[in-house]
C-alpha cells in the first residue's frame, strides 16, 4: 500500500442520524396514559368453591361491576366500590336485594382492597394492573404501534419529514413568518392545497391557515367560498388531476426548488356514477370508494397546532390525520385540549406531533 495516498474520506452519516432523530409522536387520549388509576373497593374471602359460584352468579346479576377485571382472585370476591357504600356494607347489599344466604357470606370476611378502575389499553398499563389484581386484557396491535412510534414505514416517514420540512420552509420564504397548512392526499401521496394565514390585510379574525385550506380544498372540487387575493393553478386540457386548490405562487415555489420539484401536487377529480369496490381502511376507503368530499380521508399538515375552531373545522370537513410541528397557546389538540379525544363527536381524526424536523 502506497502510504503517500490519503486514506479514503469517511462517509458522512448526517442524513441518518437525522432520521434516526426525527421524531412522530402520537397525540393519544387520556386512555392511553401508561399511569393507572386505582379505586377502593369491598371484598370479601369465601370458604368453599360451592359457595363461590352461588355469590359470583348472583353478583353479576345485581351488582355487575369491574367488568375489566377478574372478579374474583384466590378465594377473595369482588363486591363493589367502596365509594358505592353510603351506610354499611351489609345495608348496601340488601338495597340491591341480595339474598340471605348470599350477604351472609359476604359479610363474614371483609376486606377493602385498591384495584385498576378501568379497562387497559396498553401492554404496559396491563402489566401494570396485574400487580394488584388479575385483569382482562384484549391487544390493540395498531393502538401499540401508535404508542411505541412504529406505526409509519420508512418511505412513510420521509415523507412526513419532507412536509415538515416544506411548512417551515413556506412559512419563512414565502409567508413571512405565518402558519402555513398542506392538505395532502396520502394514496399517491400528492398535495391537494395549500394556504396560509392572513393572505389579505383584509382578513377577518375567523380566516386563520385552516379555515383558508379547507377553501382551497373546496376550490379543486369546483367549490370554495372566500374570495382571495391569491391568484391560483389553472388546469390545462382534459386534466385527469387538478391542481385548482393550489396557489400559484406556493406551487411556483415547489417548483423552483430542488427539495421539492418532485413532489406530487394535484387532487382527484370529483366523480360521477357508481361507486369503486375497495378493501382499505374506513377514511382512506371512501376516498378511494367514492372519490374527493371534503376533506374525506386526506391528511393534513400544520404548522402550528389548531385552535378549537379550526380543529372543529377539521372535524366537519372529515380529515383523517393531522401533522402538526408546534404546539399553540390555545391549541385544542395538544395544549389546552385533546378534541379528538370527544368521544360524543361523530368523526375522529388521528393526531400526530412533529417531536424534531
Amino acid at each position: 500500500m502506497d502510504i503517500l495516498i490519503p486514506p479514503a474520506a469517511k462517509k458522512c452519516k448526517t442524513t441518518a442520524l437525522d432520521e434516526d432523530t426525527f421524531g412522530i409522536k402520537a397525540i393519544l387520549s387520556d386512555e392511553y396514559k401508561t399511569e393507572i388509576r386505582l379505586i377502593k373497593v369491598h371484598s370479601s374471602q369465601l370458604e368453599s368453591k360451592q359457595q363461590l359460584q352461588i355469590v359470583i352468579e348472583e353478583l353479576a346479576q345485581k351488582l355487575p361491576h369491574f367488568q375489566h377485571l377478574k372478579r374474583v382472585h384466590d378465594s377473595n370476591v369482588l363486591i363493589c366500590p367502596t365509594a358505592d357504600i353510603e351506610d354499611t356494607l351489609e345495608q348496601h347489599l340488601k338495597l340491591h336485594k341480595i339474598s340471605d344466604k348470599v350477604l351472609a357470606a359476604l359479610c363474614r370476611k371483609v376486606n377493602v382492597v385498591e384495584v385498576p378502575a378501568s379497562w387497559a389499553k396498553l401492554r404496559t398499563q396491563y402489566e401494570q394492573m396485574i400487580r394488584y389484581w388479575p385483569c382482562k386484557f384484549h391487544p390493540d396491535k395498531y393502538a401499540e404501534s401508535l404508542h411505541n412510534g412504529s406505526n409509519f414505514t420508512a418511505s412513510q416517514r420521509v415523507y412526513h419529514k419532507r412536509m415538515a420540512h416544506l411548512l417551515r420552509n413556506l412559512s419563512k420564504d414565502v409567508c413571512d413568518g405565518q402558519p402555513v397548512g398542506i392538505c395532502v392526499d396520502p394514496r399517491q401521496p400528492s398535495i391537494v392545497a395549500i394556504a396560509a394565514a392572513g393572505n389579505s390585510s383584509g382578513s377577518s379574525s375567523h380566516q386563520h391557515c385552516v379555515m383558508w385550506l379547507v377553501d382551497h380544498v373546496a376550490r379543486s372540487q369546483r367549490g370554495g367560498a372566500w374570495p382571495s387575493p391569491l391568484s391560483f393553478v389553472e388546469d390545462v386540457g382534459q386534466a385527469t388531476r387538478t391542481l385548482r386548490g393550489m396557489p400559484q405562487t406556493y406551487y411556483d415555489y415547489l417548483r423552483g426548488h430542488e427539495a421539492s420539484r418532485d413532489l406530487l401536487c394535484g387532487a382527484e377529480l370529483p366523480r360521477c356514477g357508481e361507486p369503486s369496490s375497495v378493501n382499505d381502511d374506513l377514511q382512506a376507503g371512501n376516498l378511494a370508494k367514492y372519490g374527493p368530499y371534503l376533506c374525506t380521508g386526506y391528511d393534513v399538515y400544520l404548522l402550528r397546532e389548531p385552535c378549537l375552531m379550526c380543529a372543529m373545522a377539521l372535524v366537519h370537513s372529515r380529515v383523517r390525520r393531522i401533522f402538526f410541528l408546534e404546539l399553540s397557546r390555545n391549541g385544542a389538540l395538544a395544549s389546552t385540549f385533546q378534541l379528538h379525544a370527544v368521544k360524543e363527536l361523530n368523526h375522529h381524526y388521528e393526531v400526530f406531533q412533529f417531536t424534531t424536523a
